[in-house]
C-alpha cells in the first residue's frame, strides 16, 4: 500500500491481534502449574528458632518434620497433630525408628514442659535421631 499525503484513502486498523498475548497467558500459566508444588511445600508456620553458630547439616532421606508453634500447636510434616494423636501420627511418618531423623523445631517462646512431652514420646516410640532446628547466629553475641 501506497502512502497517501492528502490522507484520503486511509483505513484505520481497529483489530486487535490476541495471539501472542494468549501465547504469553499460557507459558505463564505452565510456570506457575510447575512452580505451584514449590510454593506449597513450606508449610505457613509462624516459628522463631532460637540461634547458635553453624554446625553440621542434616542430609537424610528418611526425615520427619515436628514442629511447635509458640503457642504450643504441634505440627507433623506440616499438618496439625493433637498430642493425643502424636504417637500414631510418627508412627505412620517414620514406620523405621532405627533410620528416621526427627527435626524438632520449636518457636523459642514454646513452652519447655511442652518440648519435654515431645521428646518423651519420641523417646517412648524409640526414635533416637532427633536434630534440634535452631537458625543461625548472625553476630557474636557477648554474654
Amino acid at each position: 500500500m501506497a502512502f497517501d499525503p492528502s490522507g484520503q484513502n486511509q483505513r484505520f486498523m481497529s483489530e486487535i491481534n490476541v495471539t501472542p498475548f494468549v501465547d504469553v497467558m499460557l507459558v505463564l500459566l505452565v510456570i506457575f502449574m510447575v512452580m505451584a508444588p514449590h510454593f506449597a511445600a513450606m508449610p505457613g508456620l509462624e516459628i522463631s528458632l532460637p540461634e547458635v553458630q553453624p554446625g553440621a547439616a542434616v542430609a537424610t532421606s528418611d526425615r520427619v518434620e515436628l514442629s511447635v508453634t509458640a503457642v504450643g500447636d504441634i505440627f507433623v510434616d506440616g499438618q496439625p497433630v493433637a498430642l493425643t494423636e502424636l504417637k500414631d501420627a510418627l508412627r505412620q511418618a517414620a514406620p523405621d525408628p532405627a533410620t528416621t531423623v526427627v527435626i524438632l523445631m520449636a518457636d523459642e517462646k514454646t513452652a519447655h514442659g511442652r518440648v519435654v512431652a515431645l521428646m518423651d514420646v519420641l523417646r517412648q516410640l524409640a526414635l533416637k535421631k532427633v536434630v534440634i532446628a535452631a537458625r543461625w547466629r548472625e553476630t557474636e553475641d557477648t554474654r
